[in-house]
């Protein structure tokens, strides 16, 4: 493949040279220069075009697969996935899956279960849950991927006297419909609250992203019909890869009465 019109990458600019490198290969990639299936330049190749370490190419290749744009392939060399990024959108209008945050069909999804214990409720849980301080509870705390990139943490909690055989299943996939088809539940409503947090520096390494990208904090209880708390979910979303959307309603203008 004949790179065209190569750019000099601006080595005065304070946005690092691995970054304006991904800048453009990515740019080639949506334009249909590098197309789906094809593989990008060597690396060498391009550290001898951009005039710059075989490192700096490193960090930018890292940069596209974790995007979602190609993937490396040992003995191959990194092909095109994809011309647009992986960004999820998380629907906060209904109660939904991982999986249906994203709408492409090639995606690889993956669950990573980092803890399922039995531990003691706190205050705080036993208030969410209708629980009793110290009763059981059982956590679950998974990553969930797409295409090996960890895109979530979540930590799931439950009362341990009513799903206690979720120590001994394999979690993965929707909880919702493992709820729903091992253990028959009224999944009716969740009320859900979110922020912004910076990510402690466990939750940084398990989600594979620096301290200073920040998250998105959510967290979700899961009721019955009688407005009985079977979950409390907790999500650290990446801020860097994730979207939230919301529908509202309409608009109504509330009529006043203008006191002179």
């Amino acid at each position: 493949m004949t790179l065209r019109c190569t750019p000099t990458l601006d080595k005065r600019s304070p946005i690092p040279l691995y970054h304006q490198l991904a800048g453009w290969l990515e740019d080639n990639i949506v334009q249909g220069t590098f197309e789906i299936g094809s593989k990008l330049p060597p690396e060498n190749r391009l550290s001898e075009n951009f005039e710059v370490t075989r490192n700096t190419v490193r960090h930018a290749i890292s940069e596209l697969v974790q995007k979602g744009l190609v993937e490396k392939r040992r003995g191959i060399g990194t092909i095109v996935r994809r011309k647009s990024p992986l960004h999820p959108i998380r629907q906060l209008g209904r109660m939904t899956s991982f999986v249906d945050d994203f709408d492409f069909k090639d995606v690889q999804f993956e669950d990573r279960v980092l803890v399922k214990d039995l531990i003691k409720a706190t205050p705080d849980l036993a208030g969410k849950l209708m629980l009793n301080p110290g009763d059981g509870i059982v956590m679950i705390e998974r990553i969930r991927l797409a295409d090996r990139t960890p895109f979530v943490l979540e930590k799931q909690f439950y009362s341990f006297a009513h799903f206690s055989r979720l120590l001994d299943i394999e979690i993965k996939g929707s909880m919702y419909r493992l709820l729903v088809d091992e253990f028959g539940v009224d999944l009716h409503h969740s009320i859900q609250t979110l922020r912004a947090v910076r990510p402690t520096r466990d939750i940084a390494q398990k989600l594979g992203i620096s301290r200073v990208i920040p998250c998105i904090f959510l967290e979700s209880i899961a009721y019955t019909s009688d407005d009985v708390p079977l979950e409390v979910l907790q999500s650290f979303y990446r801020g860097d890869r994730y979207l939230f959307k919301v529908e509202s309603g309409q608009y109504r203008r509330e009529m006043s009465t203008v006191v002179e």
